[in-house]
């Protein structure tokens, strides 16, 4: 039996999320992305000095495999693999809705590949890209001079590739954020960056399950890392992985990795949000 310490967690919040997994997959009503999304939340505002990876990586996702074939017929891993990429970035939807409504802006989840393929060719990338290449838009309030006058009107400046792991082929999202970008889209890399490490030479329970992340270090990158420093193929990466090292403050690109400590909002990832919206904004005015 391996234990797993996790800094920041309460007996009571574990219990909780448990107890609160186990209630949603029991309601046939309750589609699994939601039950995913209302534990890991739950944890996030519960345990605000855990590492947020972990909470996903150690709580919610072992949890959940444990509870899910004792409600309904379904393979846990391969119901895992399916439903908690929505989960995720459903989950930024509300984390950061309160946030950035009172700025104008609005994020959204892209539910249907129907409603990717409008939203691509709204951008004007839709024979760029696959139609699956983005998962979370960002619009904002543009006033404009239409009939009645100075009305706003929404307009899309962005989109963020959303990856609880960078295994999970982030390399497929780098032509749609080349498009993006040479678009003037803002298009960030938002991950959990969760990646644990098999048992090393240092013993068992030393190095077991530790969630190190796959970015590497600055002296020691990984292919990840370059994509954001060495290529500059995100408009920056934004990593709730406590044990993920962030850029120095110069890098080849100009883009750099941050760390982010979601109990406190805004958050760096919100911050530039507001900043890229405000920019658009003043540019698209008419």
């Amino acid at each position: 039996m391996i234990t797993v310490e996790l800094q920041g967690v309460t007996d009571a919040a574990y219990n909780q999320a448990q107890l609160l997994l186990d209630q949603a997959l029991r309601n046939p009503g309750t589609k699994n992305r939601d039950a995913i999304r209302s534990a890991f939340l739950y944890l996030v505002r519960a345990c605000p000095d855990a590492n947020v990876s972990d909470l996903w990586h150690h709580i919610v996702y072992r949890q959940y495999c444990q509870i899910l074939p004792k409600h309904r017929p379904q393979d846990p891993g391969q119901s895992w693999k399916r439903a908690s990429g929505d989960a995720l970035e459903s989950s930024l939807e509300e984390l950061y809705t309160p946030v950035l409504s009172g700025y104008g802006i609005t994020i959204k989840m892209l539910v249907d590949r129907e409603e990717k393929k409008r939203t691509l060719a709204s951008m004007g990338i839709a024979g760029l890209v696959g139609d699956s290449k983005l998962d979370v838009v960002l619009a904002v309030k543009v006033g404009t001079k239409k009939n009645p006058p100075f009305v706003d009107e929404w307009q899309i400046f962005g989109g963020i590739h959303v990856k609880a792991s960078l295994a999970e082929r982030v390399s497929d999202d780098v032509p749609a954020s080349r498009a993006m970008m040479q678009r003037d889209y803002c298009s960030p890399l938002w991950t959990l960056d969760v990646k644990s490490f098999p048992p090393g030479s240092f013993g068992a329970n030393q190095r077991t399950f530790i969630n190190r992340g796959e970015l590497g270090t600055v002296a020691q990158p990984s292919d990840k890392r370059k994509y954001i420093e060495a290529h500059g193929d995100f408009d920056n990466c934004y990593t709730a992985n406590s044990r993920s090292v962030p850029s120095p403050s110069s890098t080849a690109s100009g883009k750099r990795i941050y760390g982010l400590q979601l109990a406190v909002q805004p958050d760096r990832f919100a911050i530039d949000v507001i900043e890229r919206a405000n920019l658009w904004r003043l540019q698209h005015r008419s």
